[in-house]
């Protein structure tokens, strides 16, 4: 039996839930799928998969060996692109996940650059405000905004700081007054970034006074799991909103939104989280990681 060939068709199996589309994602007969996966649990001893008429399901002793047999392939296809990438350009699918907005203005830009520096590069994006599970997704590298977004196989590269502004604006301003403190927060207008919370508080202290930290709590009157929403309220004059930087540059620049405020760092316990990079360590030598780094820490 060929070993790593019933391992290949299992995973595929279950990744893709089902034989033929097992078979139809590998290029081969159902058929052939089914046998590589028959006499692979003949050759353990044990049943791996639950067979019904429009589904496979794993069962315990499949939900063990799939989590190993997955690990393992994955280290095969990266040790056979690691050699491969010896002799040769930065080439193949880059897999990478990163937040809806921070994405679209900052990150799409350079990589459409690197894809016409490097076109053997082929790009796999996934946008999503909510992270994503690195390994178990089999993704090449992750746009991340956090404080510590590695642990154990992962690697992360810090791309940009950050920091976080209270903003309105110019009209909305003027009618309900410029806040000076934080605590006059609580008789405005605020747009919450919606963390799945019941509460909401933001956080304040001075630049020269870290240690001593003012919680506001509020009741906003918008909630919204996407910065671009709410910038877009703070634009139609609805209120103000705790929004970072990178975002709002544009804006403050043409005088469409306003900074107040200023005098005080947001979310100083956080020590304002910065934007990285996040891939497996054991794709730090493959060369289309390298370019993809570099590309973004020059770039961002």
């Amino acid at each position: 039996m060929d070993k790593l060939a019933a391992i290949e068709a299992f995973v595929a199996t279950v990744k893709e839930n089902g034989f033929s589309p097992a078979a139809r994602k590998m290029g081969v007969a159902t058929s052939s799928v089914t046998r590589l996966v028959n006499n692979l649990e003949r050759e353990l001893g044990t049943t791996l998969l639950n067979r019904s008429t429009r589904r496979v399901v794993l069962t315990a002793a499949g939900e063990v060996f799939y989590e190993q047999a997955r690990y393992v392939l994955q280290n095969l296809h990266h040790a056979e692109d690691t050699v491969r990438d010896l002799d040769s350009a930065a080439r193949g699918r880059l897999r990478i996940s990163m937040p809806v907005a921070l994405g679209r203005l900052c990150i799409m830009p350079i990589l459409h650059q690197l894809v016409k520096t490097y076109p053997d590069i082929t790009l796999d994006l996934q946008l999503s405000d909510e992270p994503i599970d690195i390994q178990a997704h089999d993704i090449d590298a992750a746009i991340r905004i956090g404080d510590l977004p590695c642990a154990g196989t992962l690697v992360a590269t810090q791309l940009l700081p950050q920091r976080r502004h209270i903003v309105g604006s110019p009209q909305y301003l003027k009618r309900r007054g410029v806040p000076q403190k934080p605590a006059d927060l609580q008789q405005h207008s605020c747009l919450a970034y919606n963390y799945g919370s019941s509460v909401d508080y933001w956080h304040f202290a001075k630049s020269d006074r870290l240690d001593r930290v003012e919680d506001i709590p509020l009741n906003p009157v918008l909630r919204a799991n996407n910065s671009e929403v709410l910038l877009a309220a703070v634009k139609q004059d609805l209120g103000l909103a705790l929004l970072p930087d990178w975002l709002l540059k544009i804006d403050i620049d043409s005088g469409d939104v306003v900074v107040v405020l200023n005098q005080y760092i947001a979310n100083p316990r956080s020590m304002q989280p910065a934007i990285y990079i996040v891939y497996p360590e054991n794709r730090r030598s493959m060369k289309k990681i390298r370019v993809l780094v570099d590309a973004l820490k020059e770039g961002i």
